[in-house]
């Protein structure tokens, strides 16, 4: 009662206000009157079409003229039945010469709105001042019917009514069981990042919609199925799931899981780090779990800082339990491969200085294949591997060959460095 209270003094506080038209005004706009609500409407500076065959063209069929006319709709339910819709708490405005009667009725339209096809559904309210209310019995199912408010006038007071009113639909031909809809799951209590699966069920829920769940109040999917899978959840979450229910009137409906008790505990492989070829470096693992194990297997394993020696770039993964839980984190050590940087040009003149073609760092590559041209592209030297041993001399089938610029490709057969490498070189004498 309270609520109304409020609701009735702010009436009379607005009352030497405008008040603006409602936008249920027409039949088109009608308001929807939907099952177990209670509205608040009003009249206030609604009009009425005044032609014949228009839709306020309704007097042949109800006990009452249009004059500043309201227009609500419902549609019975899936088995049809009996209908009553109560008005009260009915609030006029009360300007001089205004009137404080009103006249209810309720049609059926065979097409919307066209007054050529409406007819009169039970009984017809004229000059009603407090509670009133019509009604109707044995409404086909799934049948949408139309219900007029006007203000009426009476002698003495030619200006219609306008006033506030409360209205309430009840019946069998529009009741329907309240939906609900539950949530549950395989467990309440899991390890960080396991992936559990929560799922719900809809009752008494026609028409319903797409699922929403939300973590904590925040919107995380929408699914088509009653099954939602996460991995996300933390210590303390709760997860929401909702659903519309109904086509018209909808309801929405929602669930909330207990919360949720996430095992969660310390795992850090450390910071991932660059080394150059052949350095050894010391992983900073970290973890307070019951036992670990690094990934790939090292030498050591069985400490939270061992010392690596990766040849190439390379992911170790600390892995650790507790409480039956597993969790891993991950470091990667990148390694970069010493720079090939080939000798421009020689001197193979047997003074022991610079008389071959070095390229430092390419022994570590064994399996290369080095080829050098001259500008005509005449091989003259060719090898698989190269080392100091197998370096070119300057010579050609046992002969030396001319000064000047010879070109060379080398493949290093490598899985990671596979791009070949070229260049041009001098011979000097």
């Amino acid at each position: 009662m309270r609520n109304w209270t409020i609701v009735l003094i702010l009436f009379y506080w607005m009352s030497s206000f405008a008040f603006s038209q409602e936008t249920y005004d027409n039949c088109a706009s009608a308001l929807n009157i939907c099952p177990n609500d209670t509205l608040l409407v009003t009249n206030y500076a609604a009009t009425s079409t005044k032609c014949i065959n228009c839709e306020d063209d309704f007097t042949k069929v109800v006990c009452f003229p249009a004059k500043n006319t309201i227009w609500l709709t419902f549609t019975t339910n899936d088995s049809g039945g009996d209908v009553q819709l109560m008005l009260d708490n009915i609030v006029y405005k009360t300007n001089p010469n205004q009137a404080n009667v009103l006249n209810v009725a309720m049609v059926k339209a065979v097409l919307p709105c066209d007054p050529t096809t409406y007819t009169l559904v039970g009984n017809c309210v004229s000059n009603g001042t407090t509670s009133l209310s019509i009604s109707a019995v044995n409404l086909p199912a799934n049948t949408t019917y139309y219900v007029l408010i006007s203000g009426g006038v009476t002698a003495g007071a030619s200006i219609p009514a306008e006033a506030q009113i409360r209205l309430h639909m009840l019946g069998t031909g529009v009741s329907r069981p309240i939906p609900t809809i539950s949530v549950f799951s395989s467990k309440q209590k899991l390890c960080k990042n396991e992936t559990i699966r929560i799922g719900s069920q809809l009752f008494n829920c026609k028409d319903s919609s797409t699922y929403h769940w939300y973590i904590n109040d925040t919107l995380v999917a929408k699914t088509d199925s009653s099954f939602f899978e996460t991995n996300r959840l933390k210590e303390g979450d709760v997860v929401t799931v909702s659903n519309t229910c109904f086509t018209k009137c909808n309801v929405e409906v929602f669930a909330k899981t207990k919360v949720f008790s996430v095992i969660d505990f310390v795992v850090d492989a450390g910071k991932d780090t660059t080394i150059h070829e052949g350095e050894t470096i010391q992983l900073q693992g970290l973890t307070n779990g019951d036992n670990y194990v690094w990934n790939p297997t090292i030498a050591n394993s069985t400490s939270l800082q061992p010392f690596v020696h990766p040849i190439i770039t390379t992911t170790y993964s600390l892995i650790a339990n507790y409480q039956g839980c597993t969790l891993m984190d991950a470091v990667r050590v990148k390694v970069l491969q010493r720079a090939l940087d080939a000798v421009t040009s020689f001197s193979p003149n047997g003074d022991g200085i610079n008389d071959t073609w070095l390229v430092p760092y390419l022994e570590d590559y064994p399996n290369c294949e080095v080829k050098i041209y001259t500008r005509w592209g005449q091989p003259v030297f060719e090898t698989t591997g190269y080392s100091y041993k197998k370096s070119w001399d300057g010579t050609y089938n046992g002969s030396v060959v001319d000064e000047g610029v010879y070109f060379y490709i080398i493949h290093l057969r490598d899985t990671i460095n596979n791009a070949p490498m070229q260049g041009t070189v001098t011979v000097i004498r």
